[in-house]
């Protein structure tokens, strides 16, 4: 059998998260135990994978032509008995509310608040090449060492970084790529000549 294929991650709209995250709230409030909330987060990952999966079906929960009454049933006798009730609760809130376009974003926002809640890190790790599987390990461990937190991994590939890694701690950015030594170099470079001007000016106007 195919294997579904996930979507790339992308830069979520600020709007939609904030949509997403009433849902998650509310869901993530009717979980208070973590193993609970765990099990959604992987309900969550398998609504996902069929939306990647199956040709078709993320068209048709959010095709425009059907009303969200339509959309209501529809969802009803798809995931009844498939999912938890609390999950099918919120996709039929979503659906009587035209909005399972968010469900990729849900899934995201949910799996972060749950490891907020959990004093959990999520850390992007970006680097040259794919790290191996003891490289992840070996990064993961120091990031707990360093940020006295579990890191919740996430590695990308950009070759373009020439060297290094490039990791994102929430809003915070830290750069030890090669790429990132040329820019300071570069930086550098220019501040340099930039206060060389005025004195090479004042030499030609001596000159004169």
């Amino acid at each position: 059998m195919t294997q579904p294929t996930r979507q790339p991650e992308t830069v979520m709209d600020p709007t939609s998260v904030s949509i997403a995250a009433v849902y998650a709230d509310a869901l993530l409030g009717q979980l208070p135990s973590n193993p609970e909330a765990e099990e959604v987060t992987e309900e969550l990952d398998a609504i996902v994978d069929l939306l990647d999966g199956i040709e078709g079906f993320e068209a048709l929960l959010t095709a425009a032509l059907i009303s969200n009454n339509d959309r209501y049933e529809m969802v009803r006798r798809i995931f009844h008995d498939r999912v938890s009730e609390v999950v099918e609760a919120v996709l039929i809130v979503m659906a009587d509310a035209g909005r399972l376009g968010l469900l990729r974003t849900l899934r995201r926002v949910f799996r972060s608040k749950l490891n907020a809640r959990q004093g959990k890190l999520e850390v992007t790790v970006i680097s040259a090449v794919k790290l191996t599987d003891p490289q992840r390990e070996h990064v993961r461990a120091a990031l707990a060492e360093s940020l006295k937190a579990e890191p919740v991994l996430t590695c990308r590939v950009d070759p373009d970084l020439l060297g290094g890694v490039v990791v994102h701690i929430g809003d915070n950015v830290y750069d030890a790529s090669i790429r990132a030594e040329l820019k300071s170099v570069q930086s550098r470079l220019r501040r340099d000549i930039h206060l060389d001007i005025p004195h090479l000016a004042g030499q030609a106007d001596g000159a004169t």
